[in-house]
This record gives structure tokens, sequence and C-alpha cells, in this order.
């Protein structure tokens, strides 16, 4: 008892020392206590994206890595839609939601950034030789209106409602406004390729749409204006497949699977190429998607660590240069206290209760400090990240390739932006860690004490007094 009570009273003996020491502590145990906090938060959020995105599997004819391996138009395959409605039975996946993409042909509506006086040649003959139609609108469909990346962040219904049942379809209010269409009118669309597939789609609802209108500086100065993003019409997947597809050519089929665990891709992939999916077809997940979204975050959480990495470096030394400082100073202390009979254990745990005291009462100060600028340094430095990475978009960089009357761009991250939020709260786990570092830091500190006192004995500790 006397060791301890003895070691309170030699705080407040020795302050300017101790509030030194108290102040290093107290500093590293602030910027852990952020950087600790921001790094965790950030890895959760990362590991929720990858279970969403690293479970989402698409099964799509790559055109792109086609062309990379020396493969050409004529080797593009197709399959039944039956072949994709069987790879949703694997049990490895969870569910799948269906969709396509299908450039479409209007005579009677008129696209954005069409300006000619009229509908124009309604027919050409593609790469293949094939007579199409001339594509003046792209229709999106999905099984599932829920799944629609944009909606609720670029896209927003301002009239109607979203579609449900078939035939019915939703539009941009730019394509609205240029043909004078409101809800409850009916549109006619041909397939461009598949020129067999008529469908009448009822307006249901109109949506605002602030995305870009091209994807791709291609086809902006190209003028493929099926291509402008307003001139896409929604509807779902089902009413698509109305019309009676057999196979996949004339669309640019996007099923998505979602895997039960995302470390089963392999599997899937072995599964679904057993049933017969060509070679010239890819199996994986939205890597591009994934990057994009997580970039930020990944960024903030390596900047994080780096940064704690090195307060925890610098400050253990300066720690350790304070305490063998401050003992040196005591040395004489330390020699009456064993001339005086103490043993040198009971010296060497007086001393380690000091550094254990100053740390004790930097960490509860340190937890509410650091708690309390952990989000706003959060906030402000993936606010930082997030400008960095829209600045250094490329946006109409990506490769255009037309391959089997379809269009591709290696734009996967199409409708993803970075998360931009991170709510930043000082969890149990974090509490602990810090807690941990703290003491590995009072141990450190201590022990530079402990080595010096083992070192010398009382007698010659009371001689080199000066």
């Amino acid at each position: 008892m006397y060791v301890l009570t003895n070691a309170m009273k030699n705080l407040a003996r020795n302050k300017g020392r101790n509030i030194l020491i108290a102040a290093v502590t107290l500093a590293i145990i602030v910027s852990t206590v952020v950087t600790l906090t921001i790094n965790n938060a950030a890895a959760k959020v990362i590991d929720g994206i990858r279970l969403d995105l690293g479970s989402r599997v698409e099964v799509r004819q790559d055109f792109i890595e086609m062309h990379q391996i020396g493969l050409g138009r004529e080797d593009a395959s197709y399959i039944s839609i039956e072949a994709f409605y069987s790879f949703a039975e694997s049990e490895y996946l969870s569910k799948a939601i269906w969709g396509a993409n299908m450039y479409a042909w209007s005579g009677t509506l008129r696209a954005v950034d069409d300006y000619g006086d009229g509908p124009g040649e309604t027919t050409r003959v593609n790469d293949n030789g094939e007579e199409v139609l001339v594509e003046t609108i792209k229709l999106i469909t999905t099984s599932d209106p829920d799944y629609l990346a944009e909606f609720g962040t670029l896209r927003e219904i301002t009239s109607g409602r979203m579609f449900g049942d078939l035939n019915e379809c939703i539009i941009s209010e730019d394509l609205a406004r240029l043909n004078g269409v409101d809800l409850g009118d009916i549109i006619e669309l041909k397939g461009a390729y598949a020129t067999d597939k008529d469908y009448a789609l009822t307006i249901v609802g109109i949506y605002s749409d602030v995305t870009e209108e091209y994807t791709n500086w291609f086809l902006a100065i190209n003028g493929r204006f099926a291509d402008n993003r307003r001139n896409e019409i929604i509807t779902g997947f089902d009413t698509l497949m109305a019309a009676g597809w057999e196979t996949n050519h004339g669309l640019d089929l996007k099923t998505e699977y979602y895997l039960k665990n995302p470390d089963n891709i392999k599997q899937f992939e072995a599964e679904v190429r057993a049933k017969g999916l060509p070679v010239t077809y890819n199996v994986s997940i939205n890597q591009a998607a994934y990057d994009k979204v997580t970039g930020p975050l990944a960024g903030m959480k390596n900047a994080a660590v780096t940064f704690m990495a090195v307060i925890l470096i610098l400050g253990a030394i300066v720690l350790a240069l304070l305490s063998f400082l401050a003992v040196r100073e005591r040395k004489y202390e330390v020699g009456v206290l064993r001339a005086m009979g103490m043993e040198r254990g009971k010296v060497a745990f007086g001393i380690l209760s000091e550094t254990v005291m100053i740390s004790a009462i930097c960490l509860l100060i340190g937890l509410g400090a650091g708690s309390a600028m952990a989000q706003p340094v959060a906030d402000s430095i993936l606010a930082g990240r997030v400008a960095d990475a829209e600045a250094t978009d490329s946006g109409g960089a990506n490769k255009v390739l037309f391959a089997g009357g379809q269009m591709q761009t290696d734009d996967y991250a199409e409708g993803y932006v970075p998360e931009s939020e991170i709510q930043v709260r000082l969890g149990m786990d974090t509490i602990i860690q810090i807690i941990i570092l703290t003491l590995a830091l009072a141990a450190l500190s201590g022990i530079i004490g402990v080595v010096i006192i083992t070192q010398y004995e009382p007698l010659k500790i009371l001689r080199e007094r000066n």
C-alpha cells in the first residue's frame, strides 16, 4: 500500500516531468483513437460492400476480351434463354436478378439529339451484312426495379410510379417532353436487331435524370443518339421476354447472380461452364464497380493505418527517451529507497504504478476527445478522397467495340458512385484495442526504468549522486 501511496505523491512532486509525459501519452492516445476508429469503421463498410458487390456475379458475353485474344465478330456465341434460367438453380446462389438491354427502333418517338425532321432511314446493313432497323431507343429491363442502381441518386420518379405489370414502362422527362407524351400513353417499339420483336408499352412513370448523357466520348461524337441516357426506356424483364426470345441474339443480357458466399465464384463458374456456357462469356464480379465504390474508403483506411503506425513508432521512441531521462534524474531517490531496505521489485512496481496512473488518466481523456474528433476528421478525409476520385474519373476514355450486332464498352462501373458517407463510432472492439495499446506504451515506459534500476546497487547510486 505504501508503494502505491508514494507513487501517487510522486505524481504531484514531479509535476513538470509528469505533465510532459502525460501530454505525449495523451497525443498518442487521441491520435490512435481517431485513426483506429476510422480504420475499423471503414473496414466494416468495405466488408459490407464486398458482401454485396462481391456476391454479385455477372454472366455476359465479353466482346472486348474476345477482341483482345484475337476473336472476331463471327466468333460471338449465343445461348438459349433457358440456359440462363438453369444457371440460377445452382446451390451456390441465393437469388438471381434478370436483366437485359435491347436497342430498339420507333417510328413515332423522336430520340433526344436526333435533329432530323422524322425517323429518317428505318433500316441499315450492319457489319455482318444483316439488314437491321436503325436504333433510336435503348430498352432497359430488369426483373426487380429495386435493383436499378441509379434510382434514388441520379434518377428519381417525378410523375406516376415505377412499372410493375406487363407492358408498363417509365421514360425520362426529356424524352417525354420532346415527344409530347404523358402518363397513360402507349409507345410502340421494335427490336433493332431482332426485327420480329414488337412492343406496345404503356407509360406509367416519368423520371428525372442527371446522369451523363453519354458514357463514352465515341458515342457522343459519332451521333449514336440511341446511347444517350435520356433515350432509355425502362421496363420489366418479363415484358421483354413476352415477345418470345429463344436465345440472347440481339440482346445484351445482363443477368446478375448472387452468391451465398463470395468465395464460391470459382465453383459457380465451373458449374455453369459444365452446363454449356461458352468461353466467350465472362463469369466475374464487377471489380470495376467495387473499386469505384470502395476506392475513397480504402484510401482513407490506408491513410489512417499509415498515420497510426507513424504516431505509435514516434510516440514510443519519445516516451522511451522521456522515461530514460526521468529515471536517471531519480537515481538518488531510488538509491535512498534501496538503502532503506526496499526491494528492487517494489521500487520497480512503484515506477510502473506511476506510469500506469498517468496512462489511465490520459486514456479516459483520450477516449472522449478522440471519439468526438473521429467523425469530423473522417468526413473531411473522405470528402477529399471522393473529390479526388471524381476528378480523376476518366469519363469518356473507355474502349468501345461492336460485335454480333451489339455494342459494348468497358465501363462496368457505370451507375455506381463512390461511397461518400461513413458513420464513425467508438465501439467496444476499438476501446479494447486502445486499452491494449495504452498498456503496451505504459509497459514500455516502465520497463525502461526497471532496466536502469536493476543495473545499479544502492551504494553505487549514492556515490554517483553528483
